[in-house]
């Protein structure tokens, strides 16, 4: 009975987490709207991967929505991100939960990661990796920054070495690098098509010497089209805009 009752903490800590999420997405601005939307486009039974999954957010909301049945690869090089909330909550625990210490972009092997600091702490959710970056960008609104030397690899070679033969869903929220994720998976994404959730803004994007409008265009030249959630449900967009932060691309 006592290992009956072990096995089942996780997984009730992890629906009550993703419930929280839901409370806190619908009416206030502590967690995303955006994942609200999630439940419109995942299945039970789909594999996701989470490029810089932080804190777990979308990890927890998308295990509860795949099921025992899915996959939730859970991405994120820092592994002092977010300490006490991480051991309090532990949004990254789950049977359907593989973690993965590893920075995607566009080539395997090691690379800086510059992470600013606020207050003599660590502000990780602003961490990028500098290579092919012109500067700190809008990281330049702090004051003191970390090089942390992390684990670097493709979205292509990640799915090959850890066994990944479909791909329904994918998000990634790596301060400006997304279209480098992209460009590091293009055989993954041009084979499995899968729904692709993307943070894209033009502050963080320009230390890459693009526009954000390039990160949606590359999608969209690839048959994919824009949405955005507003009100309550995923709708058309034609343009990256200032005032939203993540785009969902569907295949056609």
């Amino acid at each position: 009975m006592t290992n009956n009752l072990t096995d089942h903490l996780p997984h009730a800590r992890s629906a009550a987490v993703a419930a929280g999420l839901r409370v806190l997405a619908r009416f206030t601005p502590f967690a995303e709207p955006e994942l609200l939307g999630l439940r419109d486009v995942v299945r039970p039974g789909d594999v996701c991967v989470d490029v810089g999954a932080a804190l777990g957010l979308y990890t927890v909301t998308l295990s509860q929505l795949v099921g025992p049945t899915g996959t939730v690869h859970s991405v994120e090089p820092l592994v002092f991100a977010h300490p006490a909330l991480s051991f309090l909550l532990r949004p990254r625990e789950g049977r359907n939960i593989v973690r993965h210490s590893v920075a995607l972009g566009t080539r395997e092997g090691r690379e800086v990661m510059s992470v600013p600091v606020r207050h003599g702490s660590p502000v990780t959710g602003r961490s990028f990796l500098t290579t092919g970056s012109n500067g700190l960008g809008s990281n330049t609104e702090f004051s003191e920054h970390l090089d942390v030397l992390v684990r670097t690899d493709t979205l292509d070679r990640f799915c090959e070495s850890n066994g990944v033969d479909r791909l329904d869903f994918l998000k990634a929220d790596v301060e400006g690098a997304e279209l480098r994720v992209l460009q590091g998976g293009e055989r993954t994404i041009d084979r499995f098509r899968p729904t692709v959730l993307l943070e894209i803004e033009e502050r963080h994007v320009r230390r890459f010497d693009h526009h954000a409008q390039d990160v949606a265009d590359w999608m969209c030249q690839r048959g994919y089209r824009m949405t955005v959630w507003q009100g309550g449900a995923w709708r058309e967009a034609d343009r990256v805009s200032s005032a939203v932060r993540n785009y969902l691309f569907r295949p056609l």
